[in-house]
């Protein structure tokens, strides 16, 4: 049976709102969802931390990933504010009737209950389907740690453990840089779902996708095949 890989966060569930709300606690400020979509971590930081939190960047850093990754209670908290992508949970059932899903997430093992009880919540399947997570150590040199991977060699070790397990075929992700992976590992179909505030077209295609849609309404009628 082929398989579709395809990426968690920001693919199929959006975490703008809850990122949003871990900057406020941390910067103790309010922070535009703008910010969000359209800078990484370290530019919100640089722009909008005080003089004193410029001190103690390692803290800050340290404290962001901790409440990201639900390592602090707080994290779990804020789950609530995630919202899924539209027309992905419709666009995965279809598919599902003619491949195997794998969920790849850059979430750890220790989110394993709480990721798959959100991906039903919001509509996608969940029988019948793998989940990859990263470790939470796949995070040390993230959380300021001297060792430890860095996480496109995380996601890197994940998917060459898929591929080994699975015939994939296609695979859907938001991040750019992450198809030069798909690209070596030859899975066929490497789509980018474009976050147009953050990358363009080009980031995706030179990186080694193979096409790039704005929406998953548009691969709603593109089934997987051999």
């Amino acid at each position: 049976m082929i398989s579709v890989v395809v990426d968690v966060d920001d693919t199929l569930i959006d975490t703008a709102r809850r990122t949003q709300a871990i900057w406020h606690k941390i910067l103790k400020r309010e922070i535009p969802l703008e910010a969000v979509q359209t800078l990484n971590p370290q530019q919100i930081f640089e722009k909008y931390a005080s003089t004193d939190q410029r001190t103690r960047v390692k803290e800050i850093q340290k404290r962001f990933w901790d409440i990201m990754l639900c390592v602090e209670k707080a994290g779990v908290d804020l789950l609530k504010l995630e919202e899924p992508v539209p027309f992905a949970a419709e666009t995965l059932h279809a598919w599902s009737k003619h491949c195997m899903l794998v969920y790849l997430t850059g979430r750890p093992e220790t989110t394993r209950s709480s990721t798959l009880q959100k991906l039903e919540k919001f509509g996608f399947p969940t029988n019948n389907v793998e989940l990859a997570m990263y470790r939470l150590s796949d995070y040390a040199r993230a959380r300021g740690e001297q060792t430890g991977p860095t996480l496109v060699e995380a996601r890197h070790r994940l998917v060459s453990s898929i591929c080994k397990r699975h015939n994939v075929v296609r695979v859907v992700d938001d991040y750019p840089s992450y198809f030069t992976i798909y690209k070596e590992f030859k899975i066929r179909e490497r789509i980018g779902l474009l976050r147009s505030k953050l990358f363009s077209r080009e980031d995706y295609i030179n990186r080694g996708a193979t096409k790039v849609v704005e929406s998953w309404k548009q691969l709603q009628n593109d089934l997987p095949n051999r």
